[in-house]
């Protein structure tokens, strides 16, 4: 097996989709924060109006989960 190397640092990607539990300092546009890299999505809300580049996005979980049981 090949050694990966990204700025210096070794990895392999045997297990990348496995992250840690373990918190994690990082910031993100200035803002601080310590939280673990594994989390759980955040439940949806769709009585918020979510916008894209001007656009309002329309909720479509049913038709989300629909397109995944008939994949």
């Amino acid at each position: 097996m090949t050694k990966l190397q990204y700025r210096g640092a070794s990895y392999s990607n045997d297990n990348r989709e496995q992250t840690s539990n373990q918190v994690v300092d990082h910031s993100y546009r200035g803002q601080h924060y310590s939280a673990p890299l594994r989390h759980e999505a955040a439940p949806v809300d769709t009585q918020v109006e979510l916008q894209y580049r001007g656009h309002v996005y329309q909720h479509r979980q049913a038709e989300a989960a629909n397109q995944v049981e008939n994949a």
